[in-house]
């Protein structure tokens, strides 16, 4: 079930990589945040133990071979995050050092066997085993079960991605690029075996350890198990943080499996959709390739993307076969035992890099709730906007002009920038902009940080697909990937985020530097309808009051509350929170708008000097026209 290198398309391996990382980020943050290095011990232990249980190669139908991952009682002693990065490990020991699945590969051998694998043990054994006392007989049945379905789930996840690359990817003459099956065959061909003998003895090997532990540690067992009538026990006996005699027992186990580890060479074969290009060229191993995939021949040749990707990473103990020992059945243990002390310097690391959770003492610091992060970032809000205020009323080169000088000016920017065809000119209003927020006093550091940085963050990834799909000249091809870059893609993609940088930053420079009630004005001079000058009007006073009312509410909130509540009541809490919000925001703007209505308000703005342009307001506007039409002009 190890995907090999150049079986799946880099796009696919980076899909797939993409995928996982949430998953190890997720477990490695519960496990700092929750387990911390009291499981360290349990999540080496697991991890050999899956390492070790891989080795034990079992025989096929078809003269294939398969074996178990173990990814269920890991998931079931552990629990899902610590399993998914306890089968990781053993995953990622075994591409770089012995080379079993590739190190393009990882990320899918993960997302199948750690990430999927576990999360289906772990919540088959939670469904079948529901409130089923820890030494009952349903607990070793849903613990097999939960093997049985985990390891079916990841060997089906394996064949779908083998059968779907057929159908994506093929060269100039339609051969398969990387592997060469269909869903047809690649989904009997990998889920008959494991759906009999690779799935029974995941089977044999879950229930067989739960029944084991029930005797033995039954503590191990009640992470996993929080609605057994007899649960309630820590994870380990009261002052064994270091996870002994528990760990020493499952050592001791792993111990014997190392030992017996060249019992896993009887069985002969390789596993379905392992070979590598020299066997496709092999006649006999044809015919073994095409008995074992529904007697379905194999394409001519090795596929040409399986033969460029094949040889990507040379492994130090390739095969489980040390150069220095002769003997291969006394190397294959050899082999064995050093993965098993690789997994435990890497439980080593883990120890150092999630260090042991101590108290914090009264007066120290201590980690914000989400109330607390919810009422500073609404505080932040607020100043930003009183920032804006400032800026307005600065005395900078934009807000000494007329206010519908600025908002004519801005519109003809903005309407050059939209219509432009030149990136030259695109960058030349782009600096006019900086110039103008430099001499009006207006933050270049803020402009940067709040406008330009999300503005390119979301242009750019809507940009990005641009330079590879977008046919022309060839810029550079990326390695491994077979994708181009053109000049003609990186051409368009510049034009979409520059028109954005440009527009957002001359918009900003229009609302930074003018009061809101001036701003309604002049779009009321310029005969903008009055419904959407109010529109516009109470919306940005009722956002400032609802943030207001808002961080007064969770100031008071926190005032009131004694001592750190627990999550569930925190989210309680959040979700309370909005729900007074809401309905004070409505029960606030009835109120306003009745009374605003009673004292004679129709829409229209007034303020208390009218605007009235000067001879200074009419160069500028000038300019700003002058700049607009030829960059129009120049822009064809």
């Amino acid at each position: 079930m190890h995907v090999p290198d150049g079986y799946l398309s880099p796009s696919t391996c980076g899909a797939l990589y993409f995928v996982s990382a949430p998953f190890w980020w997720a477990a490695v943050a519960r496990l700092k945040a929750t387990l911390h290095t009291r499981m360290i011990p349990l999540i080496s232990v697991f991890s050999a133990f899956c390492f070790v249980i891989m080795m034990f190669n079992l025989p096929l139908p078809g003269g294939t071979t398969g074996h178990a991952v173990g990814m269920g009682i890991a998931a079931i002693v552990l629990g899902p995050w610590a399993a998914i990065l306890a089968v990781s490990i053993a995953l990622l020991i075994q591409a770089f050092f012995f080379g079993d699945g590739g190190i393009t590969a990882i990320g899918a051998n993960c997302f199948n066997m750690a990430i999927a694998g576990s999360l289906v043990a772990y919540g088959m054994y939670r469904v079948i085993g529901y409130r089923a006392p820890i030494a009952s007989v349903r607990r070793v049945a849903a613990a097999g079960i939960a093997g049985y379905m985990a390891i079916n789930v990841a060997a089906l996840l394996t064949a779908v991605e083998f059968g779907i690359q057929p159908l994506l990817f093929r060269d100039a003459s339609g051969a398969p690029l990387y592997a060469p099956y269909p869903l047809a065959v690649s989904v009997p061909a990998m889920m008959i075996g494991h759906l009999t003998i690779a799935g029974l003895a995941e089977l044999v090997v879950s229930a067989g350890l739960v029944a084991w532990l029930q005797r033995s540690d039954p503590a191990l067992l009640r992470h996993t198990a929080p609605d057994a009538p007899d649960a309630g026990e820590p994870i380990l006996p009261e002052g064994e943080s270091s996870g002994m005699p528990s760990a020493a027992k499952l050592w001791m186990v792993l111990a014997l499996l190392l030992i017996l580890t060249p019992l896993g060479m009887i069985a002969v074969g390789a596993a379905w959709g392992e070979w590598g290009p020299e066997e496709f060229r092999d006649p006999g191993a044809r015919e073994a390739i095409a008995g074992a995939s529904l007697h379905h021949a194999p394409p001519p040749q090795p596929p040409s993307g399986l033969e460029r990707l094949h040889q990507l990473w040379a492994a130090p103990l390739a095969g489980y076969e040390p150069a220095f020992v002769q003997n291969r059945w006394f190397g294959y243990f050899v082999s064995a035992s050093i993965g098993s002390g690789l997994i435990i310097a890497a439980g080593l690391v883990l120890n150092r890099v999630l260090p042991r959770r101590k108290a914090a003492p009264a007066t120290g610091r201590r980690r914000r709730t989400f109330i607390e992060k919810t009422s500073r970032t609404l505080a932040r809000t607020l100043n930003n906007s009183l920032d804006a205020e400032e800026w307005a009323s600065s005395g900078g080169f934009l807000q000494r002009l007329d206010p519908r000088v600025k908002l004519a000016g801005m519109g003809a920017l903005i309407a050059a920038a939209v219509s432009v065809r030149r990136l030259w000119l695109l960058v030349a209003i782009l600096t006019l902009a900086i110039l103008l927020a430099a001499m009006s006093h207006i933050s270049i550091r803020r402009l940067a940080a709040r406008v330009w940085t999300a503005v390119l963050l979301f242009t750019g990834v809507i940009a990005l697909p641009a330079i590879f799909l977008i046919p022309g000249d060839v810029a550079w091809r990326l390695p491994l990937t077979g994708l181009s870059v053109t000049w003609q893609g990186l051409r368009s993609a510049a034009f979409l985020i520059l028109r954005a940088e440009t527009t957002a930053t001359l918009s900003v420079l229009l609302i930074s530097s003018t009061l809101w009630a001036h701003l309604l004005r002049a779009l009321r001079f310029f005969r903008v309808p009055v419904v959407l000058v109010v529109m516009l009007g109470m919306t940005y006073r009722y956002i400032f009051l609802l943030l207001q009312s808002a961080h007064e509410l969770t100031e008071a909130r926190e005032a009131r509350q004694v001592g750190i509540m627990e999550a569930a009541d925190r989210r309680r809490l959040a979700a309370g929170t909005v729900g007074v919000l809401l309905g004070k925001a409505l029960w606030l703007s009835g109120e306003v708008y009745t009374a605003m209505q009673a004292r004679g308000f129709r829409g229209e703005v007034y303020l208390l000097e009218d605007m009235r342009m000067r001879w200074k307001d009419w160069i500028p506007l000038g300019g700003f026209a002058a700049i607009a039409g030829t960059a129009i002009w120049l822009g064809r």
